[in-house]
This record gives C-alpha cells, sequence and structure tokens, in this order.
C-alpha cells in the first residue's frame, strides 16, 4: 500500500464527481431519469443522446463501494438510487442487435459497445447485492447481448488498439457473467489482434503509428483483462509497451504531443499503478507521473471535456485501488537505460535525442514534428509542429503529415528528412450539412453496411486522404552538446497569403487532442518571430529559414 500515492488519487476522484453527479438527470419520474448527457435532457441543445457519458457509473460505483477520505458518498442511499437509474438509461439506448452508438444515430460503434460495457461490468463488480435485482438483471442481459454484438463485429475503419483492447475486456466481462465459450473465444481474438500488430519496438498500433497518450490508456484495458483472466500471454507485451513509452515521460511532465499519430497529450496512470509490483519500469512512469495527476502538466481528468472525463475519471479509481491495496509491495522505481543519448524508433518514425542540457523527440515520418525541453529547468523550450499556410479562401496546408516513404536520414548527431506539404481539412457542420448527415443516418444509415461504410469515408476523409499542398520542405536537425539547430528550406508553386513555422499545429481529425497542458504558457514559443514567418511569393525560388535553440 503507498498511502500518499492513494490519497493523491482519492482527492482527485472526490473532486470531481460532483460534476459527475451534475450531469446526471436524478429526478424519479423524469422521462430522461439516469441521462448522463446534460447536453441532452438539462439543455436539450443536441437531438441525441450519448451513451458513453453512462461510463460515469463506475466512478459513482467505487465512490459508493468505498469509503475515502473524508467522503460523503460511501453506502449513500441516494447516490445508488442515482446508479441504478444511471444503468437502467444505459439499458435503455442499446439497439436490438446488443450494440450502441457513440457518435450519432444507428452508429453501431464497436468503441461505445466497448467502452461502456466494461465500464457497467465493472460498476456491478462494485455494487454487488446491493443493487435491486430488477437493475441487475437488466444490466446482465445488455451486457451479454452487448458481447454477443462484439462476437460478431470488428473495427473496419481503422486499426485503434485502444479500442480493441476495450472489447477485450468487455467480452472477458460478458464471458464471465454468461460462461459462454463463444465469448471467451472472442476476447482471444481481440488479444491476438493487437499483439499481431504491437510493434517490436513496443508499441501499440493506433491509426498509422505510435501514440503515446493514447497507449497509456490502450494498456489499462490490457492490464485488467490480464487481472481478471489470470492470462499471461500479455506480461512480455505489457513490458515493451512500458519501456516505449518511458522514452516520451518529459521532463515537464508532459507526455506525448503532436509528434504522436494521433497528437494525444492524455496520460491515464492506472496501468502503470496496477503493474508496479512486476515492472521496475511502470513502477518509475507511475511514482514520475504522479506529480503531473497533481498539477496538470499531462492532460488529464481537469482539462478534458466531457467526452474524455469518464475514461479519464475511472483511470484514476483503478489507480486508487492499485496504490490501496495492503498486500502491495511496489518495485523499487527505475528508469529503463537512464544514460541514454540516442534512441531511433525506426517503425514508429521517432527519434528521442537526451544531451546533458536537453531532450528531444522528433516526429521522422510525420515531417520533422520537434520538441525540445530543458532538463534543467524541466521546461520545454522549443516546439515546432511544421510548417502551415493558408490561401487567400482560407484553406490550410502544411508539412506535418505521416508518410511513412518519405525520405529520411537519422544518425545521432543529425536527422535530415524531405517531404511534401498537404492540405489540412479543417471540417464543422453547418445546419444543412448537419440536417443531411442526420438525415441519412435516420434512413439509409440505419442498416449496418451503410453505417460502416459512411463511418470508413468519414475517417478516410479526415484521417486518411493526403492531398498536395503545393510546396515541399527539407528539413535539417542538428544536435550538437548544448544546442539544437534546425535549418528548413521550403519550394514550391502554392499560392498561400500567409506561411509560418507553427509551434502547435494538428492536420488530422482527433477529439482527444489538443487538450491544454500547461507547458503551452510556460514553454515553446509563439509564431510572431521573424526565423518563424516567411513571404509565401518566395516559394517559387526557395525560402531558407533557420533555428537555433542553445542552453548555455
Amino acid at each position: 500500500m503507498n498511502p500518499s500515492a492513494a490519497a493523491l488519487y482519492a482527492e482527485r476522484i472526490l473532486a470531481q464527481l460532483p460534476r459527475v453527479l451534475g450531469q446526471i438527470d436524478r429526478e424519479p419520474l423524469s422521462p430522461t431519469a439516469g441521462c448522463a448527457d446534460r447536453t441532452y435532457w438539462a439543455w436539450k441543445f443536441v437531438d441525441f443522446p450519448a451513451p458513453r457519458f453512462q461510463e460515469a457509473v463506475c466512478a459513482l460505483a467505487y465512490a459508493w463501494a468505498t469509503p475515502l477520505p473524508g467522503s460523503p458518498y460511501h453506502r449513500d442511499a441516494n447516490l445508488l438510487e442515482w446508479i441504478e437509474r444511471a444503468l437502467t438509461w444505459w439499458s435503455s439506448r442499446q439497439h436490438s442487435d446488443g450494440s450502441f452508438d457513440e457518435a450519432y444515430p444507428f452508429e453501431r460503434s464497436l468503441a461505445a459497445t466497448s467502452f461502456t460495457t466494461f465500464y457497467v461490468s465493472e460498476a456491478l463488480l462494485l455494487l454487488g447485492d446491493a443493487l435491486s435485482p430488477a437493475t441487475r438483471a437488466r444490466a446482465e442481459r445488455s451486457i451479454a447481448a452487448a458481447g454477443r454484438w462484439l462476437a460478431r463485429n470488428d473495427e473496419t475503419h481503422g486499426f485503434l488498439s485502444n479500442h480493441l483492447a476495450a472489447a477485450l475486456a468487455a467480452c472477458w466481462h460478458a464471458h464471465r457473467l454468461t460462461g459462454e465459450r463463444a465469448l471467451e473465444q472472442r476476447a482471444h481474438h481481440f488479444r491476438d489482434k493487437i499483439l499481431r500488430e504491437q510493434s517490436r519496438e513496443g508499441w501499440y498500433r493506433e491509426y498509422e503509428g505510435a501514440d503515446p497518450g493514447y497507449q497509456t490508456h490502450g494498456s489499462f484495458y490490457l492490464a485488467r483483462y490480464a487481472e481478471l483472466s489470470q492470462d499471461g500471454a500479455l506480461a512480455g507485451s505489457l513490458e515493451r509497451s512500458f519501456l516505449f513509452l518511458a522514452h516520451f515521460v518529459h521532463p515537464d511532465g508532459s507526455l506525448g504531443g503532436e509528434y504522436a499519430s494521433r497528437n494525444t497529450q492524455t496520460y491515464y496512470p492506472a496501468a502503470f499503478e496496477m503493474s508496479a509490483h512486476s515492472s521496475h519500469t511502470a513502477a518509475w512512469i507511475a511514482e514520475t507521473m504522479r506529480a503531473s495527476v497533481i498539477d496538470g502538466s499531462a492532460a488529464g481528468v481537469s482539462a478534458v471535456d466531457a467526452w474524455n472525463q469518464y475514461p479519464l475519471l475511472n483511470n484514476l479509481v483503478f489507480a486508487h485501488r492499485a496504490v490501496s491495496d495492503p498486500a502491495r509491495l511496489e518495485l523499487i522505481a527505475r528508469e529503463p537505460d537512464p544514460e541514454r543519448s540516442f534512441t531511433h524508433f525506426s517503425e514508429a518514425g521517432l527519434a528521442c535525442v537526451r544531451r546533458r542540457r536537453y531532450e528531444a523527440v522528433v516526429a521522422t515520418k510525420k515531417g520533422g514534428v520537434i520538441k525540445v525541453w530543458d532538463r534543467e529547468t524541466g521546461l520545454l523550450a522549443y516546439s515546432d509542429s511544421g510548417w502551415v499556410g493558408r490561401s487567400a479562401g482560407g484553406s490550410l496546408v502544411a508539412t506535418q503529415s505521416f508518410d511513412p516513404s518519405r525520405k529520411i536520414r537519422v544518425e545521432p548527431g543529425a536527422i535530415e528528412l524531405e517531404g511534401d506539404a498537404v492540405c489540412v481539412s479543417r471540417p464543422t457542420f453547418t445546419p444543412l450539412t448537419f440536417l443531411g448527415f442526420r438525415s441519412f443516418s435516420l434512413t439509409i444509415g440505419r442498416f449496418p453496411a451503410a453505417a460502416r461504410w459512411i463511418k470508413a469515408l468519414l475517417v478516410h476523409l479526415l484521417v486518411y486522404r493526403k492531398r498536395s499542398g503545393g510546396f515541399s520542405l527539407a528539413r535539417r536537425i542538428e544536435f550538437g552538446e548544448n544546442a539544437v539547430r534546425v535549418v528548413d528550406r521550403l519550394r514550391g508553386e502554392a499560392r498561400l497569403s500567409e506561411l509560418l513555422r507553427a509551434a502547435r499545429f494538428a492536420t488530422i481529425h482527433m477529439g482527444s487532442s489538443r487538450y491544454f497542458v500547461p507547458n503551452e504558457l510556460r514553454g515553446g514559443r509563439s509564431e510572431a518571430a521573424a526565423e518563424d514567418r516567411a513571404d509565401p511569393s518566395d516559394l517559387a525560388t526557395g525560402v531558407l529559414r533557420e533555428r537555433s535553440i542553445r542552453f548555455e
């Protein structure tokens, strides 16, 4: 048991619960009783209640079942009633085939089905016999139906390891409940699929590559499944995951960023706290990142919107439970290879450089995105997400693009790369396009094949599509003992009204990215410096820009 860590997590959990309860319709006779989507039931600004907000039942069940210090929630009868209503509402949103929607009607989302089923199952474990027989029976029927749907369906629009890990854990819960062999086999299907795609470098695939933020999330479901099932097949995989992630725990307490495949900067602590008894690396990450849970140096529950509030809050629950175990024997925290100076994860396209005064991460396959930290102050010293241009009509182009075929030369002292800029899609709904999309989802989109088609199309347009932006970048990054030098050469025929080197910028759709982290205020730079701007009319003859980051 780690009393100080337990107090840390308990405080964070309790601080969020009033906000959580305020999201739930707690009136017993309300037609939306138990709905946790306040925008739907209270504000009435949207036409569709999102089932994923029902994941709040896990944290609430933990608060009901656990005597947290100073908690008014333990064994409270009113809280138990509200949880029961939330469970009932969750079941009411399930399609007859067992699936749930996430973003729009008749989506039949593997993510929503997996995540909500997992957290409802965990809530039922926490509440035990305290639930009324009718509520428990209905929730259990929904869990079984969701598991059977997962046994017949898969993620088809992209490879997202954290979704598949949640599906694995949800299927195992459904198997544990029903005893059905097919659900156990499906859990193993998801497990094996994740392991087949895990890089030899340790990272789990998220769309086109590695994303440390999401990997902290996905690793939790794998660790929880291993804990529930006693399946030893994941032990080596998780250790490789931890060894990879240790390279992206930054001096300022942040993790991830624009160099990652999905640009996320969220940190989920539970997998590391749960594994601290068996992995020195997990123990090091857990211990090092506890300060970030307190001050938000990595995007946490206080920084995110409602869509990520509950996964992060529930993750704190499992972290708290791990550190509160009286039988816990935490290993000595040990950073892997603390004397390393250069590590190139060639499959991920990520290079990690460490010198006495600074650390840097470069995305070699993503246009040379680079972040540099001062090791003495712990602050972010430089953030560079590539060059961004805007046309007179307002459309954007950028050099930040994942391209595994780009020309790259990587050495410990210098990295060189070349590649074309791409068009950036930043669409938002208008009343007319929203009406069209809703009309589709409520008619043709009711059919599962059509629902899969539209989701694949949206992901292609928002994530995978690469259209030429009209100019190219050749970047050379040099790593001295006390300085980093970035030399850029841009050339092309693009007709732009503005061209700048952006400290922070994302080129693909990802709702879980671009949350605020403190290093946006305390470190990095603005885009106002002359060396970070260029006259677009010079692209035809070539633009040369140089940046030096010195540590004296």
